[in-house]
């Protein structure tokens, strides 16, 4: 398992480099970028992008995974379709080939013939990029069964940030917007009961280095199976500001329930919700509420994994805001109300929301601050 847990790290940050490589080169950046059908597109944006990094960090875990693991393979899921579309109309299936050169062969085709551009892209995916974890660490990983593993991947989160390039804006420690909140996620779970067992969220803009000009990464990980917890997350515990613990938003949230949550709450906004997670999960804010239900589980699989592995998780917000008059929620029923990974959601309104999460969500590193957000909701 620990070898499985090392590729999905350094696999995180070829796809960190993808994305950055993109990014250095405009040109190249200009090519990638097509608008998502209208079955596509996430509903809380007005335009939605899809990339082919996006596709290329996808189908490169695809088939990484299949290499080592080839009856997992099957069972890895993300947001993109593989098919692309080019300027003259040609739809062609992005996949990685078994060489540099048959990979760079197809990808200029999707770069209508552009060469240099698709060399670039096929040695990246194609280098021996790795990242060694700790290896205290290491060794305490859990056996996980791997013939029951699934695996749910979001090659880039904030997609729009990312097409962007801002340097973004931040209060705090947390980014409003901006490269900072753009993250790659992989996380695992169990096929059989639908939880979390592990997760991994790189972040390829987490430093912009002023000497250098350039961006560096940084990347999370933890596992959870069987009562073992190990995770390499610092556990920062901040000042609440005005005795109010910070609680993570979307601006796109009603103002209603912000001024509920702002009575108990510093609350503050940021987009992406793997970033969102992530900051929970960094001790930068005490939890993390959507009640949109415009997330997936691509969203939210890799930091759900991470939580588990910090005692905390990621419940229903429709069903925990049932218990908002109790005081606690008993370990058993948070169990019970942890968002599933394994079964898409029934008689969806539309085919691209069987993977939502339909009924919006709470994240959260330590199960204490429940008790709070309970209050917030009932008041």
């Amino acid at each position: 398992m620990a070898e499985l847990i090392k590729t999905l790290l350094s696999f995180s940050e070829r796809a960190g480099e993808i994305a950055r490589s993109i990014r250095r080169e405009p040109k190249l950046f200009s090519l990638l970028v097509e608008e998502k059908g209208e079955s596509e597109k996430n509903q809380r944006f007005t335009h939605d992008f899809k990339t082919l990094a996006d596709v290329l960090i996808q189908e490169a875990l695809r088939h990484h995974v299949k290499q080592m693991i080839p009856s997992l393979g099957d069972y890895v899921q993300g947001e993109e379709s593989a098919e692309f579309t080019n300027t003259l109309g040609e739809k062609i299936i992005v996949q990685i080939c078994d060489t540099q050169q048959e990979t760079a062969v197809l990808l200029s085709k999707v770069l209508d013939g552009n060469s240099e551009a698709a060399d670039i892209l096929a040695t990246v995916v194609h280098s021996d990029i790795s990242w060694t974890p700790e290896p205290e660490l290491v060794e305490k990983i859990p056996d996980l069964p791997i013939e029951s593993l699934g695996i749910w991947i979001d090659p880039i989160d904030s997609t729009g940030e990312y097409v962007k390039g801002e340097s973004g804006t931040n209060r705090g420690d947390i980014y409003n917007h901006g490269l900072p909140c753009v993250t790659v996620l992989i996380g695992l779970y169990d096929r059989m009961s639908g939880l979390p067992v592990g997760g991994v969220i790189n972040q390829p803009f987490a430093l912009f280095d002023k000497e250098s000009q350039s961006w560096q990464g940084q990347v999370y990980w933890g596992v959870s199976h069987q009562g073992i917890n190990i995770h390499n997350v610092p556990l920062n515990t901040l000042s609440p500001e005005d005795g109010r613990a910070v609680l993570v938003m979307s601006s796109s949230e009603d103002l209603e329930l912000y001024q509920k949550f702002n009575k108990n709450f510093n609350v503050v906004h940021a987009t992406g919700a793997g970033y969102k997670l992530l900051v929970v999960a960094l001790g930068y804010a005490a939890a993390c509420v959507s009640t949109k239900g415009s997330t997936f589980r691509w969203d939210t699989a890799a930091p759900h994994g991470i939580l588990e592995a910090q005692g905390g998780g990621v419940v229903i917000y429709n069903k925990i805001s049932h218990h908002a008059k109790e005081v606690d929620v008993d370990k058993n029923t948070l169990r019970e109300l942890q968002i599933r990974y394994h079964k898409p959601n029934d008689s969806p309104a539309q085919l691209s929301l069987q993977w939502s999460n339909e009924g919006g969500f709470v994240a959260y590193r330590d199960p204490g601050v429940l008790s709070t957000i309970l209050q917030c909701v009932a008041d």
